[in-house]
């Protein structure tokens, strides 16, 4: 082999043991960095704590504020050579604010030199050690509490030299200490001198690069990061700064939330810029527990879905080295989970009603065989009741009420008066009301004091203002520093022991603002809390209906929830007769557009009139009423085809159309129309509850221009009713015969098939407030 060849060999030989050892060490770090594997809390804490001498020589003292100071230290003492030791120090630490149990190493740092800059005492050392040397030597005594740790115990001896530029460390270390203080005791230091040279010695202190002092080599501190997320999905972060020198020890602090991302990916500061979700810093409130240690707490104004976050904290000590980042890391995952399911919820309404629908068709074909088309009808109604099935309230223990009133509450104001509270009264009384959740010792109640504060400014018009303290742990001590900043502008309440207000609303017991309009019906709300203008834009919202229009009615035309009057819209059979004497143009469709607009005020004027009296404060009890109607309405559809009373009102107001007309158009296709009118008005209500009483009911009690407007809103409902009925209608007879057949062959069993339907939504929306809202009162 040439001698380029072996060369070439050997170079690569060594290039590969190089990475083979480079490989290695990365694997061997690697390894050492244990990923996460699930939800819990990792601390990195410092491996030492000081305690360092501060003050001047008249008056020192013991502090952990590590001091930054550069140039000549702020504190020092002079000695002498005299005979024997003479004492310098003997002073005592503040307090401690915890109870300790140390277990670890001490070393007390000692920094001294000459006041001036030359060897005298180096010169002077004739014999080290004995009567005709010039050393220096401390003695120190150490007690933490009633543990005696040091007692004279001496320094190492050093001929010094120089000036406090290069000061000496002289050093006492003790190892496996174990000792147990209480909160109140005392850390006690005393420090003697031995000063064999006729030169000035100074201990010095007080500056970067001279921490005379004790260092704790162990853990002394144990923090506490802690973190909670509410219904809405908000989350609440408390940290608690414990430790024995009390909070002033931790200087300041980042935290992030981080997520969602892996167990593995859970480490500190190794997050994704698009992972970082929140930040904070200062505080956002603050608050005692129940040991009496300070709490701080952030809530953040995002949502968390469902997955898996880390809160990542760095902490700065005042006792740790100023040049570093980070003194203290604490790493909290947790998982966000799915909400718990429903007992039931609407899938099942949806699977339950097509289901009853085919046994009972099941049951009918035993008494008498329709034809199969007319089956087929009766199946495509099962189909269209998805829409309105899926849309329907979930079953389930004190589930609140979503979509409806605002519950009720009679509850004691916070203070010397302790008056009652009646929403009853708040709605007899006022235009609005704004109603701001707030949980013990959450920041949002502060916040929610100031929108509220700057709302009240803003708004002239006679608006309530209230708090309510709701959750666990709700005590009147807390709500002190609260109720003295608000001073009477507004009342604070304090919610039942068991939450029962708070759990009532949308949020549940959770920090949130809500706008109530003046018929009792929530308008807006918020998790949290609300801006001072969109509290002002929602109470205004709130004399309009809260953005509930007439013409709402046929934007849910392209929706779901209208899609059964596909099938309930098919007519009877009859072909379309041209009428004997001269009618009004399209008199099909304004007779449609009538009766309908009829059936639907027939449901919807009472449900006007009693939101417009201000029976929002009983509003659960009426949904509870309507729901009743609404099975005995089925059940009535389901056992005679037909409502007695709708046909009997239908009856009396055919009666007074003009001959011609009722010679045209039977009684029982006006009667059809009638139903269609009332079905829309149903449809309506299981869709959006609140529709009717906040557009009409509030609107007619914010005053004399309002009821005005809520008449033009009542008769344009009707309008849009009647004219959805007419859309429906229309569109049938466009598709042609087809319909009208299956129309003619479903004509008897259509009814009752619906009436099933009605009946089974009915018991669903009632069992729904049975076991949620009404069982939480």
């Amino acid at each position: 082999m040439s001698m380029s060849g072996r060369k070439s060999s050997k170079v690569f030989l060594s290039f590969s043991i190089i990475s083979l050892i480079f490989l290695s060490l990365i694997s061997a770090s690697s390894a050492q960095i244990i990923a996460p594997e699930g939800p819990g809390i990792e601390w990195e804490k410092p491996d030492s704590h000081r305690l360092f001498l501060k003050g001047d020589a008249s008056s020192p003292f013991l502090d952990n504020n590590w001091s930054s100071l550069t140039g000549q230290p702020i504190g020092s003492i002079d000695f002498q050579k005299t005979v024997g030791s003479t004492n310098l120090i003997d002073i005592q630490s503040a307090p401690l604010t915890e109870n300790i149990n140390f277990n670890g190493n001490i070393t007390v740092h000692l920094f001294a030199s000459l006041d001036v800059a030359n060897d005298g005492c180096k010169f002077s050392n004739v014999i080290p050690g004995s009567p005709l040397g010039s050393e220096t030597k401390f003695l120190v005594s150490l007690s933490l509490g009633n543990n005696q740790i040091l007692t004279d115990t001496e320094t190492n001896s050093i001929v010094m030299e120089e000036s406090f530029t290069l000061a000496h460390e002289f050093l006492i270390d003790v190892n496996n200490v174990n000792a147990t203080l209480q909160k109140g005791d005392l850390i006690g230091l005393r420090i003697d001198v031995i000063h064999d040279c006729a030169q000035t010695g100074v201990l010095w202190w007080d500056t970067y690069d001279a921490t005379t002092g004790i260092e704790f080599k162990g853990e002394l501190i144990y923090p506490e990061l802690d973190q909670t997320v509410d219904p809405n999905g908000i989350i609440r972060v408390e940290f608690t700064p414990n430790s024995p020198w009390g909070n002033d020890l931790y200087i300041s602090q980042v935290l992030e939330v981080i997520g969602p991302v892996e167990w593995q990916d859970m480490i500190h500061g190794n997050a994704d810029e698009n992972t970082r979700l929140d930040h904070f810093e200062t505080p956002h409130g603050i608050r005692v527990d129940e040991l009496n240690r300070t709490v701080l707490t952030w809530s953040s104004q995002s949502r968390l879905s469902p997955g898996k976050y880390m809160i990542d904290s760095c902490y700065k000590l005042s006792d740790q080295d100023p040049g570093e980042t980070c003194d203290l890391i604490g790493v909290l995952r947790f998982e966000v989970l799915e909400p718990e399911p429903s007992l039931l919820n609407g899938t099942w309404a949806a699977i339950l009603i097509p289901l009853s629908i085919i046994f009972w068709i099941g049951i009918s074909m035993k008494e008498a065989l329709l034809p199969l088309p007319a089956y087929g009808v009766i199946l495509l109604l099962a189909l269209t009741t998805l829409g309105p099935a899926m849309n329907l309230p979930d079953i389930d223990f004190e589930e609140p009420r979503f979509e409806g009133a605002s519950p009720s509450f009679s509850l004691y104001e916070h203070g010397e008066s302790q008056e009652l509270v009646e929403f009853s009264e708040l709605l007899s009384n006022y235009d609005a009301i704004v109603i701001g959740l707030f949980t013990p010792s959450s920041p949002y109640a502060e916040i929610q004091r100031v929108d509220f504060e700057i709302a009240q400014k803003v708004i002239d018009d006679d608006v309530a203002f209230i708090q309510i303290a709701t959750g666990e742990g709700v005590n009147s001590l807390d709500l002190e520093e609260l109720v003295n900043q608000i001073n009477g502008s507004w009342p604070v309440l304090m919610d039942t022991p068991d939450s029962s207000v708070g759990k009532s609303f949308p949020s549940r017991a959770s920090d949130s603002v809500f706008v109530i309009d003046s018929a009792g019906f929530i308008s807006s709300w918020k998790p949290g809390t609300m801006s001072s203008q969109s509290i002002e834009d929602a109470v205004e919202s709130s004399y309009y209906g809260s953005g509930n229009l007439p013409l709402d009615l046929l934007g849910l035309i392209i929706g779901t929830t209208f899609l059964p009057l596909v099938v309930l819209a098919m007519p009877r059979g009859d072909k379309y007769e041209i009428p004997d004497s001269p009618l009004i143009p399209g008199a099909g469709s304004v007779l449609t557009l009538y009766s309908s607009s009829i059936g639907f005020a027939l449901w919807a004027l009472p449900i006007s009139l009693l939101s417009i009296l201000g029976f929002g404060s009983y509003w659960l009890y009426i949904e509870i009423l309507l729901s009743l109607i609404l099975i005995y309405h089925g059940i009535s559809m389901l056992i005679r085809g037909g409502i007695k009373e709708i046909e009997i009102i239908g009856k009396v107001i055919y009666s007074k159309l003009p001959e011609p007309y009722q010679i045209w158009w039977k009684e029982n296709k006006f009667l059809d129309d009638m139903y269609l009118g009332l079905w829309i008005a149903w449809l309506l209500w299981l869709r959006v509850p609140s529709s009717i009483p906040q557009a009409i009911g509030a609107v007619g009690r914010s005053g004399l221009i309002g009821f005005l407007i809520c008449i033009i809103f009542f008769f344009g409902y009707m309008l849009m009713a009647g004219l959805v009925a007419v859309i429906f209608r229309t569109i049938l007879v466009i598709v042609g015969d087809f319909t009208r057949i299956l129309g003619s062959l479903s004509v008897g069993l259509r009814p009752r098939a619906w009436g099933l339907t009605c009946a089974i939504l009915g018991v669903w929306v009632l069992i729904s407030i049975l076991t949620g809202p009404l069982m939480i009162k």
